[in-house]
């Protein structure tokens, strides 16, 4: 049965779907080349569509630029309160 396979891209340059067979399934694992691997796990995600595979590499990357855009904000704001900073002014 061919299932598709998404990596989790951190550890390379750009994100990949790739087509695999495998010999065998159940709810939870696949066997690929005689070895078992969990559907879903922090490294490996399998699928049963390319669409489906790609929808999850889309959401992780649409979920990344959420999570860049607060810590931008986030940034910003210690910016601004560092410009604000006048001597002679302590906190405590």
């Amino acid at each position: 049965m061919i299932k598709y396979r998404t990596e989790e891209w951190s550890r390379r340059p750009e994100p990949k779907i790739i087509k695999v067979e495998c010999e065998r399934e159940t709810d939870m694992c696949i066997w690929e080349n005689g070895r078992k691997h969990l559907k879903r796990s922090a490294y490996y995600n399998y699928f049963d569509t390319w669409k489906e595979a790609y929808d999850h590499i889309l959401k992780l990357a649409k979920d990344r630029v959420v999570s860049a855009r607060l810590q931008l904000d986030s940034a910003k704001g210690l910016l601004g309160n560092i410009k604000g900073l006048k001597e002679g002014l302590c906190g405590h």
